[in-house]
């Protein structure tokens, strides 16, 4: 365990040009590519964190499918870097999740490394802007990352919608999430995002959960969200849900941290089919 403080400042993104790319099909590997290629990404980091969505060991679209992971490592690997995939579960076990939905084995095919974030190492941080996580256990393997929160397209029964911010609540230490509720749902996932957000948000929508984050009814809408702000990937998300983004109080509140933009009036958004 290390002590250390946040460079707040170092949070704060460029969100001047809140670009979001809407991809419409059903293949992940050309949505993917389409959509990536879309971006004008630069990775000046030395690895690169991919973070799914596996938050019980249930197939997609409850968790993120692991070909849609496939994909977005083969778009990735042109920049050469460490590639990890991290994720932190609440309802089951890191590693049982991996072998059964599929990610030891694209794992093994891209010599990518698994780490369950529950039990990674980590340094403790703090940040004064924090509204309730006044310190933070920050996992290692985050720390100095280009980060990829690869969320899937759901509802959530206290946080309304689970995408790129909410989908940082499993990169975190220890199985126990239940305890962020416990502090504030809301306000739990902006602090986090304020410690380590996402560089890079991709939302799998091919399919949705629409009951609730566990699973329930699903479905179909088609696509994928791409953006590099990850608020306002997750306005564009709860918007295809039919629920208005500034109406989910963590999304409100990450844009008033300067996180990104919720507004869908100020969003750049561009649809590809």
């Amino acid at each position: 365990m290390i002590h250390g403080s946040m460079n707040t400042r170092s949070v704060k993104m460029d969100i001047s040009n809140s670009l979001v790319i809407i991809v419409r099909g059903e293949d992940p590997e050309t949505m993917v590519t389409k959509g990536l290629g879309e971006l004008d990404i630069k990775i000046p980091q030395k690895k690169i964190v991919i973070k799914p969505n596996l938050i019980a060991n249930n197939p997609y679209p409850t968790t993120t499918s692991s070909k849609t992971v496939e994909t977005i490592i083969k778009n990735l690997k042109k920049f050469k870097k460490e590639i990890i995939i991290a994720e932190g579960a609440g309802w089951t076990d890191t590693y049982t999740a991996y072998r059964d939905q599929g990610y030891q084995e694209i794992a093994k095919r891209h010599a990518v490394k698994l780490v369950d974030l529950n039990i990674d190492n980590y340094e403790i941080v703090k940040n004064p802007k924090a509204m309730v996580l006044e310190e933070y256990e920050l996992p290692l393997t985050l720390k100095d990352s280009y980060l990829v929160s690869a969320a899937v397209l759901k509802v959530h029964s206290q946080a309304g919608v689970t995408l790129s911010v909410k989908n940082m609540l499993g990169a975190t230490i220890g199985g126990h999430k239940g305890r962020f509720h416990r502090r504030g749902i809301h306000e739990s996932i902006v602090d986090i995002n304020l410690y380590k957000a996402p560089n890079l948000a991709i939302i799998d929508g091919r399919e949705a959960n629409v009951r609730g984050e566990l699973g329930g009814e699903i479905q179909t809408f088609d696509l994928m969200i791409f953006s590099q702000d990850p608020v306002a990937a997750d306005a564009v998300g709860a918007n295809v849900l039919g629920v208005d983004p500034l109406s989910v109080k963590h999304l409100k509140l990450a844009q008033e941290k300067g996180l990104g933009i919720a507004d869908l009036g100020k969003i750049d958004i561009r649809e590809l089919k």
